[in-house]
């Protein structure tokens, strides 16, 4: 299959690649998207797989700053999938899916070898990039895939990334359990660097190219940003909230913030399409979207921390990996269940109160996580009631495009995953950063923090979802008649 550049219509180009596709028997393809799963369930695997290690993590590293080991992961993938996005445009979707899974890799290799905690984050940076390999895998679907393949083959894509979030904690329990934390690292780094091959050797290319022009100081700008406000708000503990070092991280932010303003709405191909906020559907499914997304990033780090804690705090269950992935268990089924329960209502409920109604019950669960952290049922029935509340997973991609013309669905699909993964990121490190206020000690066992620490987080976290449907109530009713063409 030859490579060529934008030298004429999408439709004509997809239609040749989809007859030279039709050539291949269905055998052919199945292989293909088996290996394109390992590496499209990297954002998946890269926050369920780690949420258990962060116990363990602390205690090695006798840290407080935990949350690095997550929040690196996502701010990284947030700002790397838009560059990554316009490289597979000029380069070939899959050659930088390789190139991506390859960054994974030493990411992974890196933490799993890392000596000191900052090496361990920045190896946790790195595997960032596998954010981008969802995005890459669909648009390599469509654009290599036979027509009659394509639906079935992005639904099998889709449902896998929650299905993968519900092996991912056991399989991180068994491998911490029986090998050690470090272990998990080493699964990460081999899963990548398998994927990475078999895509090179046996996953045709797409012949599709555009021309775009990167902006890289935009990504710079909004990197750096968000870093300087999360060393600001993690640090606030350690200095002082009204120290003058965290106060110089606020406002260098903010600065770096509005100069990435300025910046995105002067150039011509920005990194995120800062004007698509002028509509008031995406803006306000985005805020709210964004807002309970972080709440739902925050409770999937405390909780696995909950539960794995020792017996000898007020709060801990002292369960180990396994037995925590087995208590989360239901609750992991209902994500999955959530978005098919999307699907089969959105015409007779919508995608605007599926959002609403998945922030409610995030707000729910966290609430009751709060007032009652310590009884064993309600854990796992909260669990549960967050897992429906994950419906919102499925609802914000397909508000978002509803809300845009087609030739825009592309573009602010990608701002409302930036955003999303940005306010996780956001959301996580105030929580945290609370949390660290209620240090008792750091020793061989990881770090004891008062109840009261853990209450006040989850009650951050039910905030932000509380939040986040407010704000959702005010997104504009969508014709159900279009929901239909949005799964």
């Amino acid at each position: 299959m030859s490579l060529r550049t934008n030298d004429g219509p999408d439709e004509q180009r997809v239609g040749e690649v989809s007859a030279d596709a039709n050539d291949r028997p269905t055998r052919y393809w199945v292989r293909t998207l088996l290996i394109l799963l390992l590496l499209t369930e990297q954002s998946a695997l890269g926050f369920s797989l780690f949420a258990p290690t962060l116990p363990k993590v602390a205690a090695e590293f006798q840290t407080t700053q935990v949350v690095w080991v997550m929040t690196a992961f996502t701010l990284s993938g947030a700002v790397a999938s838009p560059i990554i996005g316009k490289l597979a445009d000029l380069y070939g979707k899959k050659k930088m899916l390789v190139v991506t899974a390859a960054i994974g890799a030493l990411g992974a290799l890196i933490s799993a070898t890392a000596a000191t905690f900052p090496i361990l984050v920045a190896g946790r940076f790195l595997s960032g990039a596998g954010f981008a390999c969802l995005a890459l895998g669909y648009t390599l679907i469509r654009d290599t895939f036979p027509a009659r393949l394509q639906p079935i083959s992005i639904s099998i894509a889709n449902t896998g990334v929650g299905a993968v979030g519900v092996g991912a904690l056991l399989v991180a329990g068994v491998l911490i359990d029986h090998l050690g934390v470090r272990s998990v690292f080493w699964f990460a780094f081999g899963f990548c660097a398998i994927g990475a091959i078999l895509t090179f050797f046996f996953v045709p290319e797409t012949p599709i190219r555009s021309h775009a022009r990167i902006d890289w100081l935009g990504a710079v700008l909004l990197a750096a940003s968000m870093f300087v406000i999360m060393v600001g708000l993690s640090r606030g503990k350690e200095w002082g909230l009204t120290d003058g070092r965290t106060l110089t991280c606020v406002a260098v932010a903010l600065v770096g913030f509005a100069v990435w303003v300025w910046w995105e709405r002067r150039t011509d191909e920005p990194l995120i399409r800062l004007d698509l906020i002028a509509k008031p559907a995406l803006r306000y499914t985005l805020i709210g979207g964004g807002i309970a997304y972080g709440a739902t990033t925050l409770l999937a780090t405390l909780t696995p921390m909950l539960l794995q804690a020792p017996e000898s705090t007020s709060y801990g269950f002292g369960l180990s990996a396994t037995e925590m992935a087995g208590w989360l268990l239901p609750g992991q089924l209902m994500i999955v269940a959530s978005g098919f329960i999307v699907g089969a209502t959105a015409k007779s409920i919508g995608f605007r109160n599926h959002l609403v109604f998945g922030a409610v019950f995030i707000a729910i669960a966290a609430a009751v996580l709060s007032a009652v952290p310590t009884v064993p049922v309600v854990i796992v029935l909260a669990w549960v009631v967050f897992g429906l509340g994950c419906m919102i997973y499925a609802a914000v991609p397909n508000l978002a495009l509803l809300a845009l013309p087609e030739t825009e669905r592309a573009v602010g699909s990608n701002f409302v995953g930036v955003a999303q993964t940005l306010a996780g990121t956001l959301i996580s490190t105030i929580g945290f950063t609370v949390l660290a206020h209620y240090v008792v000690a750091t020793d061989g066992h990881g770090v004891a923090y008062e109840s009261a620490g853990f209450r006040s987080a989850f009650l951050i976290a039910a905030g932000a979802a509380a939040i986040g449907a407010l704000v959702s109530l005010a997104v504009p009713r969508i014709k159900q008649a279009a929901s239909s063409h949005a799964h």
